[in-house]
């Protein structure tokens, strides 16, 4: 017998879907990043257009200019809104908007210089309030959780901060520190008044510190995605676990290493459950119906096996199949197989309770357990893998289950099981008063030995009394 469950870091299918459903989730929120980050910067630029048309102590042309270049960028902000919002060429046109607004900016700077109304000292168009504004670009890119995007915005604002300096450099009453007859203290303290001076260190300075801040962004925002990517692997693969595992052995799953890899062979506790005269009860059902008591089944019956540390291993149909002691053994796996099996007796008397006061028949189910040596691992292939529990053992908890039905009741347990929970040998005479379980055990009486396929000598049972 073999369970559906299989491990992610051997399934390179399962990868290859994972990383492409990641990818898509990532450009997914990168649209809505960059939505945001144009929404922001509208609504920011519009607050300040307003407070500009009123409060700018500016006039003429100079107040006209100041209202266009705010306007300017307000409209570009709702272009790059909408057409992150209709996806409209992302991955080319998030890295051209990048490029329009670093040169933009560069001509809003450089406008004033054009104009002999307008006077705007070369140093203090390079230095002034303005140039601080490539900033938001860096910050604006961002939001798109795309390294690349922070650093191609880094590297522009580089060009074209440089590009400004070329330019002004080129004017002929400009002069740099290059220019100074010598490299010393005061004669750059003799230049620094002049407003046509520009000093290169701090050029030098603003290129380093944007590279700096872009890298570090770019940094942040990757081990960002990885983190994300992090948490996203380990949801997947605790939902997964969740299917098959009792919620703390998928706690101790996710915070343990390959404890699925190896073949190894240990105690285990195996359960079969399975519903009495399901083929006849087919054939007077339609199919809708007959899904929906499947459900309400497996959901009442694996509840029971969830609720007592069992795995489960894998639906038969009408039936199931559970282990207790896998991955990892227990004290209890034995207690906690024959607890699962009473469970699953009172949540079949609430289910058919409520299926006769509906007017259904009541469903009988045969219950078999047994508890033994059993090889635990990882059976299949590349493009499936699943995690198996096999062995002798798991055939005679079948065979008892099957039993059920030609003694007539609705589960049988091993003598092998009932000597795991009283913690005593088997071949010795049990006194169920002496276990501390003796409130389960009384549930069950001593049967005779039944012949079982595969076994010489048969085995002995219990029964549910």
């Amino acid at each position: 017998m073999s369970s559906t469950n299989r491990t992610i870091d051997s399934n390179p299918d399962f990868l290859t879907r994972f990383q492409n459903r990641t990818s898509d989730a990532f450009a997914e929120a990168e649209c809505r990043g960059l939505m945001l980050a144009a929404k922001v910067r509208t609504i920011a630029l519009v607050v300040i257009l307003v407070w500009q048309i009123f409060d700018n102590p500016s006039s003429g042309p100079e107040y006209l200019l100041a209202l266009v270049e705010i306007s300017a960028f307000a409209l570009l902000g709702v272009l790059q809104y909408f057409v992150a919002k209709y996806r409209i060429h992302i991955p080319v046109m998030k890295y051209v908007f990048v490029v329009i607004d670093c040169v933009l900016l560069a001509l809003v700077i450089v406008i004033p210089g054009l104009s002999d109304d307008i006077i705007m000292p070369p140093a203090v168009a390079l230095d002034g309030s303005r140039a601080s504004y490539f900033y938001i670009f860096l910050m604006q890119s961002a939001f798109s959780l795309r390294p690349q995007l922070v650093l191609w915005c880094g590297l522009w604002i580089v060009a074209a901060r440089s590009g400004l300096l070329a330019w002004y450099v080129s004017k002929p009453d400009v002069y740099t520190n290059l220019s100074l007859p010598g490299q010393s203290m005061d004669y750059l303290l003799q230049a620094r008044p002049d407003p046509n001076f520009i000093y290169l260190g701090f050029w030098m300075t603003d290129v380093m510190v944007t590279l700096i801040v872009a890298a570090g962004l770019a940094v942040v925002v990757n081990q960002s995605r990885r983190v994300v990517e992090s948490r996203s692997i380990a949801e997947r693969t605790r939902a997964n676990l969740a299917r098959y595992f009792s919620p703390n052995v998928v706690d101790h799953l996710s915070s343990s290493a390959n404890i699925l890899g190896g073949v190894k062979e240990q105690q285990v506790a195996v359960l079969f459950a399975d519903i009495i005269g399901f083929t006849k009860l087919c054939e007077h059902t339609s199919p809708e119906n007959i899904i929906a008591l499947l459900s309400q089944y497996h959901n009442r019956l694996g509840q029971a096996v969830f609720d007592n540390d069992g795995t489960l291993d894998k639906y038969l149909g009408d039936g199931l199949m559970a282990t207790f002691g896998t991955p990892e053994t227990g004290p209890d796996d034995a207690k906690n197989a024959l607890q699962c099996s009473m469970d699953m007796m009172a949540a079949l008397d609430e289910w058919n309770a409520e299926r006769l006061s509906d007017g259904l028949n009541p469903i009988r189910v045969g219950i078999g357990l047994h508890y033994g040596m059993v090889v635990v691992g990882n059976i299949g292939n590349e493009r499936r893998l699943e995690y198996s529990v096999i062995g002798d053992t798991v055939n005679i908890a079948s065979h008892l289950e099957q039993l059920t039905r030609k003694l007539d009741t609705p589960v049988i347990v091993s003598d092998s099981l009932i000597c795991a929970v009283t913690a005593k040998d088997a071949s010795s005479n049990l006194n169920i008063d002496d276990s501390p379980n003796r409130h389960l055990l009384n549930n069950f009486s001593k049967g005779e030995v039944q012949p079982v396929k595969g076994r010489e000598l048969g085995v002995r049972i219990w029964t549910l009394a």
